[in-house]
């Protein structure tokens, strides 16, 4: 029987600029720009939602951005619940001509979650949420809250790390024990994380790796492989299929959790199997603008 997925986090407007030629300093440089749904949690929920029972939990402003993304997010097959203050958070995705993104964040009320409904984590089997959570504002005692409460009732906890330039802004030690309060059953990180965190480096794993003692380690490696550790060592090491048209790589790791935890929950812990689903769905983000699913 398939589970049920919920997301707690960040829901916020992009506004995508790719770049076209290298950058002209000081006058004009030819792009493209969009405007669509962004925030690392959201991207999850949305690629998720067609797949499995998903639940969303954010915060947004009462403002026509909080609005269109309370929509285009529920036509993903969300169940989306929203806290409403503040304004909308917004964030400038800067893509060079490599497909390499450099983010502007003002994360506005994706910052100010506050205590959530109880009744809005019941029947989850699995509560995932990012590291962006706990960057600053009421957002991280919010998200820690639920995640207690769910693993409370027996749901799993995932987390994705999510940020180099989060881990150091925060501290290495302080996102350490962020990430043990929340006692992840699965954890992602991709290798500059798992390095800088000494969770894991180059298939083997790091000093650290041993707090997390029951968690289930996805240890992402870009176009190398996806080494999975569990108890503290590798299970399996999967080979990631190239992508010879990448568009830009925005929200290809938001992808890669969705497709993993949406296989996970359709068809229980298959480490191969999980991993698999989930460099497939990363693989259709990579081929499409911004956080989007190419067709085919």
């Amino acid at each position: 029987m398939t589970g049920t997925l919920g997301v707690i986090g960040d829901l916020v407007q992009d506004v995508v600029v790719w770049k076209v030629e290298a950058e002209r300093h000081a006058t004009d440089t030819r792009a493209e720009i969009a405007t669509q749904r962004g925030g690392s949690a959201a991207n999850v929920a949305a690629f998720a939602g067609p797949r499995v029972p998903t639940r969303f939990i954010g915060c947004v402003g009462d403002d026509p951005a909080g609005h269109a993304l309370r929509k285009e997010l529920a036509s993903h097959g969300v169940d989306v619940r929203l806290q409403v203050r503040d304004r909308t958070g917004t964030i400038v995705v800067l893509v060079d001509e490599d497909g390499e993104r450099t983010m502007f964040p003002s994360r506005g009320a994706s910052a100010r979650l506050q205590a959530v409904d109880p009744s809005w984590l019941d029947g989850l089997d699995v509560l995932h949420c990012t590291g962006y959570s706990f960057e600053y504002g009421s957002t991280p005692d919010a998200v820690l809250d639920a995640v207690r409460r769910a693993r409370s009732s027996g749901a799993a906890v995932s987390v994705d790390v999510s940020s180099v330039g989060l881990i150091e802004h925060l501290g290495r030690d302080r996102f350490l024990d962020l990430l043990m309060q929340c006692a992840p059953r699965y954890l992602s990180a991709n290798r500059d994380e798992a390095r800088l965190l000494g969770l894991a480096e180059g298939g083997r794993p790091g000093p650290n790796l041993g707090r997390f003692p029951d968690a289930v380690l996805l240890a992402r490696a870009g176009a190398d492989p996806t080494v999975v550790f569990h108890h503290g060592q590798p299970v399996v090491t999967v080979p990631v299929p190239p992508v010879p048209d990448i568009r830009d790589l925005t929200a290809a790791g938001d992808a890669f959790i969705a497709g993993y935890l949406a296989d996970l929950l359709r068809h229980g812990w298959a480490p191969e199997r999980n991993v698999v689903a989930g460099h497939a769905l990363a693989r259709r983000v990579l081929r499409s603008p911004g956080a989007t699913e190419a067709s085919t």
